[in-house]
């Protein structure tokens, strides 16, 4: 397909009337998509470097995904009580394995598991805007998940870039993958990237995360690996030389995973990582899951 019309062309095509018109509209997508592609792959190419506030070498950081905003079973609280216990203990840097949102008719009947008051775009950025936590010195570096593309698919807008605008203390990175450079004072760093797969839930919680990490080249293999979209939460260490963490999500157990036996793991983890300060080597990694469980009914 050609990347561009010239005047002339573009004139016959409006002669045409609405086939001529259309066919411009599918160039001007064609020509978005492409755009749109080039900067993914510049993103994923070029990681976002992060300073750390670090002292001796430490890094902390929050990991979290499917946050699903406008969802009847979202977790508000949770989600709350997560971004406070990091600023109390002075984590500033969150990142987010994607499904910010919880989007439109992503499977059968999913629109009937919405809010009232979250049924539509604007409906679910306004929520985002106004009860995301906020916290002075925090950010949030995140990618989108395929309920955020759910929007991208109904009007062909790029939701990280319209959640960023919203929400300056938000970073958006990539579509389904981003990578992030955590970087000390003393230059020391640590590669964290995100990913939003696709697929179900396996039998095994780490099924997937093996296989993801078996299909990285090694010379592109990141220090953590986080995996959002199966709503678990598990911690693999050193495997393949790759930390992977499945980041666990703030959405209670849906009628659809009901119906597909699939349990929800709701909360969210703090990292702490001790680098080797004679050259890039992690000497150890805490993981911490802050738990949240559903009270009896």
């Amino acid at each position: 397909m050609k990347k561009e019309i010239n005047l002339g062309e573009l004139q016959d095509l409006l002669a045409e009337g609405p086939g001529g018109r259309e066919k411009i509209r599918k160039q001007a997508a064609a020509i978005s998509a492409l755009q749109e592609s080039l900067m993914a792959t510049y993103k994923r190419q070029k990681p976002y470097e992060v300073p750390v506030k670090s002292d001796e070498n430490i890094i902390r950081f929050g990991l979290i995904g499917d946050t699903q905003i406008g969802s009847l079973y979202q977790n508000r609280d949770g989600l709350k009580a997560y971004y406070k216990q990091c600023h109390e203990e002075g984590v500033d840097d969150i990142l987010h394995g994607g499904d910010v949102l919880d989007g439109w008719r992503v499977y059968r009947g999913q629109e009937f598991e919405l809010r009232p008051d979250g049924k539509s775009w604007p409906e679910q950025k306004n929520l985002f805007v106004e009860e995301m936590p906020k916290h002075e010195g925090m950010r949030t570096i995140f990618i989108t998940g395929n309920h955020d593309a759910s929007f991208k698919n109904l009007v062909g807008m790029v939701v990280g870039d319209e959640l960023s605008a919203a929400r300056p203390d938000w970073k958006f990175i990539g579509q389904d993958v981003g990578d992030v450079t955590l970087k000390t004072k003393q230059g020391q760093t640590f590669r964290v990237r995100l990913i939003h797969p696709g697929g179900g839930t396996a039998y095994a919680v780490s099924y997937h995360a093996q296989k993801i990490i078996e299909s990285m080249p090694g010379g592109e293999k990141p220090d953590l690996l986080g995996i959002a979209h199966y709503h678990k939460a598990m911690f693999m260490p050193a495997y393949r030389n790759v930390e992977c963490i499945e980041v666990g999500c703030f959405q209670w157990q849906t009628p659809f995973m009901i119906r597909f036996s699939i349990a929800a793991h709701v909360g969210g983890w703090i990292i702490t990582v001790h680098l080797n300060e004679r050259k890039k080597l992690t000497s150890r990694v805490q993981a911490e899951f802050v738990g949240f469980y559903a009270e009896q009914r």
